[in-house]
């Protein structure tokens, strides 16, 4: 099976934008790889798991499913480095 295989086929709804999207995004949108929720999103319309047991390594799937920071934790992170940049001035 092509990794592109699915690409062009739309969820009615993606969970985080709100929008139908193409499969496609959802398997390249974390930094290249598959989002967090596409198992969720894709297991009723294909076998989604065997797709991504066939199409990727181990240490992708561990990168792709390992828990990500939370917008909090993020916009806490770009204070820290402003705050940081801006002491350094």
């Amino acid at each position: 099976m092509a990794i592109e295989e699915y690409d062009n086929m739309n969820y009615w709804r993606c969970p985080p934008l709100g929008g139908p999207v193409p499969f496609k995004h959802c398997r390249t949108t974390n930094n290249g790889l598959p989002c967090l929720k596409m198992p969720d999103c894709w297991q009723g319309k294909f076998n989604a798991i065997q797709f991504l047991k066939d199409n990727y390594s181990e240490e992708e799937l561990k990168t792709a499913f390992s828990p990500q920071p939370g917008r909090l934790e993020r916009l806490l992170e770009l204070l820290d480095k402003y705050s940081r940049e801006k002491s350094e001035e």
